[in-house]
């Protein structure tokens, strides 16, 4: 952590995390600092959230440990241990007040410099930041929090209390549900890619669709979701996009669905619920990914993909296959030297 100071008591850490079983005692009635296992000092609360991890949790030195159900290891002398089922989770709804104060709810109102159209509706209790624009015919929420130089074009519709980060771009006639998060230098609603060939030169395509963004989702910085050509691109309630993403024109996402960094979706793909995406992976277009099915990251996926299963590679194939050839292919260097020498050696006995 930085110089900033915090403080968590005891009791209020044990609330939020649901704790199963308590090994130790702790004098204090708080923590004063969040750190990992290795770095971590007295005073601290720390967290054993991977197996690899767990040769660290002997020496370290927090005095508070959310550490798995089935962990073995003792805690040292004035140090406790929290049993929990998922110890980063827990981690992480106790350190929810310290977020609150990092990025806080700023109260109601529309700072001097902002342009807010006439036939814009902002709620009273929405917070419009330095330089941001608000077009004609849109409305921004109750609680929302739209901070610097951020602009909502004309005809779009920002939810209760969601929260756009400086320098955010949404297009017209975007519609974003509530309690969504948007981070900084994302556009929502710039044109697809769409082009045809008239036997000259590349004639664009107006793209005449928009955005839908269901509530509880959250946009890491800098990704690029663009408008559809005809209708919607959407993006289901609950799914979690990274930074550098780039989703194609009326690309579908179902429901709590993960892309995870440098993903990239091809135009017209449907991704149903609870679909996870690796760093990197990528679909090309009109393909189904199906329910629950996950990417490895940097495969791609070039037909559509079955529900539940889970694949890797370029072109996507089931994990354990990839895996196989992965192998097999470390080996290549020594099975052609094999191959020469059984060439070489049958050419002398002939």
């Amino acid at each position: 952590m930085s110089d900033r100071r915090i403080e968590l008591s005891i009791n209020d850490i044990r609330e939020r995390s649901s704790v199963i079983e308590e090994i130790g005692s702790f004098g204090s009635g708080s923590v004063t600092g969040i750190a990992t296992l290795k770095e971590s000092k007295a005073g601290d609360l720390s967290f054993l959230g991977l197996a690899k991890y767990a040769g660290e949790l002997a020496d370290c030195s927090a005095s508070v440990v959310f550490v798995p159900e089935d962990c073995e290891v003792a805690p040292r002398t004035n140090q406790l241990f929290l049993k929990v089922k998922h110890p980063s989770l827990s981690l992480a709804r106790a350190c929810e007040s310290i977020a609150q104060s990092l990025w806080p709810k700023k109260p109601g109102g529309v700072h001097p410099s902002a342009v807010v159209a006439d036939s814009a509706e902002v709620h009273e209790t929405a917070f419009i930041g330095p330089l941001c624009v608000i077009g004609e015919n849109s409305s921004v929420g109750a609680g929302a929090q739209i901070h610097s130089g951020t602009v909502i074009d004309e005809a779009s519709t920002i939810g209760a209390d969601c929260w756009l980060a400086s320098n955010v771009s949404v297009a017209r006639d975007t519609k974003i549900g509530d309690r969504v998060r948007i981070h900084s230098g994302v556009v929502i609603g710039a044109d697809g890619y769409g082009y045809e060939f008239n036997g000259s030169f590349h004639e664009k395509v107006p793209q005449l669709g928009w955005v839908e963004i269901e509530s509880d989702v959250e946009i890491g910085a800098n990704t690029a979701i663009d408008r559809g050509r005809l209708g919607p691109t959407l993006i289901g309630e609950g799914s979690k996009i990274d930074n550098h993403v780039q989703i194609g024109h009326n690309v579908k996402i179902g429901k709590h669905c993960i892309l995870c960094a440098q993903v990239g979706i091809a135009g017209s793909t449907n991704i149903e619920d609870f679909v996870v995406f690796g760093g990197r992976a990528g679909a090309s277009g009109h393909l189904t990914i199906g329910k629950g099915a996950k990417l490895a990251g940097c495969s791609a996926a070039f037909n559509d993909i079955a529900p539940g299963s889970v694949s890797g590679g370029t072109p996507a194939i089931p994990l354990n296959a990839f895996q196989r050839i992965t192998v097999v292919q470390r080996k290549l260097p020594d099975l052609f030297k094999r191959v020469q020498r059984l060439e070489s050696q049958i050419g002398k006995d002939g």
